[in-house]
């Protein structure tokens, strides 16, 4: 582990899935900052590219018209990444279970499920017409 100094880097992307690519890359670079080894550095970065996507496409129903913005903050031993996006939000409580043996074998709707399995805090915040934003936190 090491002892990283602390940093801040916050992005606004358009809502593509091209951009998933680099999140996981940043998540990786900036989790290792915090002091994370390989396999949790894996597990966050599956949650960063999961929120984003969530983003991209639920939230922004992939506009162009529309941004996400990406917030990475990390120190030692601390990581945190928060994602905002510009849509109309959702009840959180309507979110179906991954894990109903009727739903199993569906092609989505496992990410909130990985996200608050693989990170200590999942936190996710909701104003009317102000869009979605989930703040992801693990430490080591």
């Amino acid at each position: 582990m090491s002892d990283a100094a602390s940093g801040v880097e916050e992005l606004v992307l358009p809502s593509e899935l091209d951009i998933l690519e680099r999140m996981d890359s940043l998540a990786g670079k900036y989790g290792k900052l915090a002091g994370f080894d390989d396999g949790p550095l894996m597990e966050i970065a599956i949650a960063v590219v999961e929120a984003v996507t969530n983003a991209v496409v639920h939230g922004n129903g992939m506009s162009a018209d529309k941004e996400v913005t990406v917030r990475f903050e990390w120190s030692s031993c601390v990581f945190q990444v928060t994602v905002h996006d510009e849509g109309g939000g959702f009840d959180i409580d309507r979110v179906c279970d991954p894990t109903d043996p009727e739903r199993r074998m569906g092609t989505s709707g496992r990410g909130i499920y990985i996200m608050r399995e693989v990170m200590d805090s999942v936190v996710f915040e909701m104003g009317e017409g102000e869009g979605t934003t989930v703040t992801l936190r693990r430490t080591v």
